[in-house]
């Protein structure tokens, strides 16, 4: 009987053309899905009112990409006058975007970060100080957490960390945006409900692809003066896809029991690691305030070693992430559920 295969390179279910059409197939032969035209009606909202529902936020409105989510959420939180947004250094929408926030959206991104991939109210204040006593005043309108951090393995933004910058924000007259691209991700291993997780934030933007099974897709969520109309823009920016029903419906399949699923596969991690380092081939580097990623390196061996150790893992049924340096940045997600982290670290040791 073959062993089920694991995703080690991603954050979800890794499906095949293949098992993305049969997926596809078997949920409109179950369910009468409604197609929509250009986002709207049919299956995609019902998708939208459930989204909003699960991140507790009025609206909720499917985009192709994260890029034009976030860019319309820094832009919806801002006006005439109001045009700056703090974000992380390391950041997805400040290194990653291509200055699409500050040549669509018309927003100036002012990049901090001073506590690992955090940044805290003290960091805040000197920006926003500078920019009022400026010769001519240039207020911010916002901020936005991205947690987990991409470029940094997945560290976390800390949940102490979080709460204090928002209540300064708040404080301050800003708006919040959370880059949630991950955010059930970062309920799970913060202990923080999604729902909760979502709360203090204004607008919330949610990834479909990464973790949703999904080829594309993104999910906005806010209050309703924000995101009721937001088609229109939608459309105007190139983002309004003829039908994005089968999206709405991959998606709206794996969202049932999601955050339970993930709660259950954040425990499995440690006693994986644990397993893989009491064999004496491995070492297992956790990052500091981290989430699903560790730096998976052989004790023995040069590059060719651990070039050849993943092509033999690949060939176990473990989905091998592409090698850096001297190592492999694993993650754990949801595919683990169907086997056990002793097992999963058992396929590691004997392909070592």
């Amino acid at each position: 009987m073959a062993l089920p295969r694991v995703n080690l390179a991603g954050d979800g279910p890794d499906l095949s053309p293949r098992a993305y059409a049969r997926l596809l197939a078997e949920l409109t032969e179950k369910l009468d899905v409604g197609a929509d035209s250009y986002g709207l009606g049919g299956f995609v909202a019902e998708f939208e009112k459930k989204m909003a529902a699960a991140f507790g936020k009025e609206r909720a409105i499917v985009m192709p990409t994260g890029t034009l989510a976030n860019n319309f959420a820094l832009e919806l939180l801002s006006d005439r006058h109001r045009r700056r947004v703090l974000v992380q250094s390391d950041g997805h929408i400040q290194n990653d975007t291509g200055d699409s926030a500050q040549r669509l959206g018309g927003v100036v991104l002012v990049p901090i970060q001073d506590k690992q991939a955090a940044y805290t109210p003290a960091a805040m204040k000197t920006e926003i100080e500078r920019a009022a006593g400026a010769r001519v005043s240039i207020p911010f309108s916002s901020m936005v957490i991205e947690t987990p951090v991409r470029r940094r393995f997945a560290q976390m933004f800390p949940l102490a960390d979080m709460d204090a910058a928002v209540s300064y924000a708040k404080e301050a007259g800003l708006k919040c945006h959370l880059d949630g691209a991950r955010v059930y991700l970062a309920s799970a291993w913060t202990g923080r409900g999604v729902k909760d997780f979502c709360r203090p934030f204004d607008t919330v933007y949610c990834s479909l692809y990464k973790y949703f099974g999904t080829p594309f897709g993104a999910v906005l969520a806010g209050p309703a003066e924000l995101i009721d109309g937001l088609y229109h823009d939608r459309r105007r920016h190139g983002g309004g896809l003829a039908q994005m029903w089968q999206v709405a419906l991959v998606a709206d399949h794996f969202l049932d029991g999601m955050e339970e699923r993930w709660k259950k596969a954040a425990k499995m991690g440690e006693p994986a690691y644990k397993r893989l380092e009491a064999s004496g081939r491995f070492t297992v580097e956790r990052i500091p305030d981290g989430s699903n990623i560790v730096k998976l390196r052989l004790t023995k061996g040069d590059a060719e070693a651990l070039k050849a150790f993943r092509g033999r893992a690949e060939a176990a049924g473990l989905k091998m992430p592409e090698i850096g340096g001297d190592m492999l940045p694993i993650r754990v997600n949801e595919t683990w559920l169907a086997s056990s982290g002793e097992e999963i670290a058992d396929r590691l040791i004997a392909s070592a």
